[in-house]
């Protein structure tokens, strides 16, 4: 049966490749530049797929989308864009088209993702987005992985699992999964497992009763009861105790918990997003992580990408926060914008963040200008490597080192003193003993934390002659 697509877009290059790919197949291909041209051809013809750009000479390519699946039609959408935020994502989704394709497309992505949707049925749905809730800045291609996946996740219940480096913005992804879902009128509820004295943990989560342990002078809810029926977000996750653990699986798996010291049995309907910076696979390895709770957290996985690898993002996060920190009177000039890009931002957006602040703060400038970033920038370098120097493992060796020639005559025969083999064993001591200590004698613990086999663990505290606590 003869298939009818329309492509409304200025690019004659995606006609020219799917006429090419399709050209065995009984397809007839139509390409116009504007949105009226595509009404006139939408009144007189039936089209099985109509791919579309957001951005039309004479209109915005979603309003066009939208008014058309209104016609309750059976054609698929192909929604493609430069303009790559979440915003575009989630109206993409909510609008129930075939896919989103962010620019610059893969045209071989995009014959596949075609040939796709010319063989499956397509449904309808309303659209209702708030864009003052838009929380995420940036359309950098690193970030068109996690806007499709927020969008796609914002009619579930999901569990997901938010991961990054520190500084990457992995809560506002958490709150945008919130703002986003049908629970987005009840709580969203932080809590960062980092924060909080380890033993405090379990009281927090589930609440205690009066007189539960010395100090709990009344009943307190839990942060599962704040949440109820919205999101909890858990940050850090992967500092959350082992024995904790089992009673958030226990929540997971039967929706219900206790307070800490109580018996009645609390019904819970919320949604857990988690975060860590940590590699939650490992330490299920090391056993310091349980895997049967890895699993139920890591339904979905969101990778938060650091901002030196979306880098384009940069020149739109400082604009934003120079504009947010300084109430729109002071401005960027374009020469910074070049130097700010090729800096490597080791604290991601939140490094960006408070450096705008300083600036703001610092800088009566209504410009900013390359002299300044350079100097601030240079200031803090500077100060990270005296920090650095100051408490430098490297450097209290060396000096070490120097007493130690120092004393040492070049005439007598030194060639015994095996001098290698006694400080890396002088290292290795203190290292291996503080890290137990730390651990409790946990030494499945212990190898996880230095990065070592449990076998050569073993071998080494029998080596160095190191007492195991009991």
């Amino acid at each position: 049966m003869e298939k009818n697509i329309l492509i409304i877009d200025s690019d004659i290059s995606l006609k020219k490749v799917l006429l090419k790919a399709l050209s065995n197949s009984k397809t007839i291909i139509h390409s116009v530049s504007s949105i009226s041209e595509a009404w006139v051809k939408i009144s007189k013809n039936f089209y099985d797929l109509v791919i579309t750009d957001v951005k039309l000479p004479d209109g915005d390519g979603l309003e066009l989308v939208e008014k058309l699946t209104e016609k309750k039609t059976n054609t698929k959408i192909i929604i493609i864009s430069a303009k790559n935020n979440l915003l575009t994502a989630i109206k993409a989704n909510e609008l129930d088209v075939f896919e989103y394709m962010p620019k610059p497309i893969d045209l071989n992505d995009l014959t596949i993702i075609v040939s796709r949707a010319l063989q499956k049925k397509n449904k309808t749905t309303e659209v209702y987005i708030d864009e003052e809730k838009l929380p995420i800045i940036g359309n950098s291609f690193a970030m068109q992985s996690v806007y499709r996946t927020i969008a796609k996740l914002n009619k579930t219940d999901l569990t997901v699992l938010i991961t990054g480096e520190s500084g990457t913005g992995k809560e506002l992804v958490a709150k945008a999964l919130h703002d986003f879902s049908e629970r987005s009128n009840e709580n969203f509820v932080v809590l960062n497992m980092a924060a909080i004295p380890k033993e405090l943990i379990e009281s927090e989560l589930f609440g205690y009763e009066k007189g539960a342990f010395t100090g709990a002078e009344k009943t307190t809810i839990g942060y599962f009861e704040k949440a109820e029926r919205g999101t909890l977000f858990l940050d850090e996750i992967g500092d959350m105790p082992f024995d904790v653990q089992a009673r958030l699986l226990r929540v997971l798996q039967m929706g219900e918990f206790s307070r800490v010291g109580g018996r009645v049995v609390i019904n819970s309907d919320v949604r857990i997003i988690s975060a860590t910076n940590k590699n939650l696979k490992e330490c299920v390895e090391a056993g310091i992580f349980r895997e049967d709770l890895y699993y139920r957290l890591n339904v979905v996985k969101i990778n938060v990408p650091s901002l030196r690898d979306r880098k384009s993002d940069v020149v739109l996060l400082s604009n934003h926060f120079l504009n947010k920190f300084s109430e729109g009177k002071k401005m960027l000039d374009v020469k910074s914008l070049n130097i700010l890009e090729n800096y490597s931002w080791p604290g991601n957006v939140r490094e960006l963040e408070n450096f705008f602040k300083k600036i703001s703060v610092l800088y009566t400038e209504e410009v900013i200008t390359p002299d300044i970033i350079k100097e601030e920038l240079i200031e803090y370098q500077e100060n990270k490597i005296t920090i650095q120097n100051d408490n430098s493992i490297s450097d209290s060796m060396t000096r070490h080192l120097n007493i130690f020639f120092e004393a040492l005559s070049k005439n007598d025969d030194n060639t015994s003193l095996n001098l290698y083999s006694k400080l890396i064993g002088e290292f290795e001591k203190p290292l291996i003993s503080k890290t137990l200590e730390f651990c409790n004698g946990n030494q499945i613990k212990t190898s996880a934390i230095l990065g070592i086999n449990r076998n050569t663990l073993r071998k080494k505290i029998k080596e160095l002659k190191i007492v195991l606590k009991k």
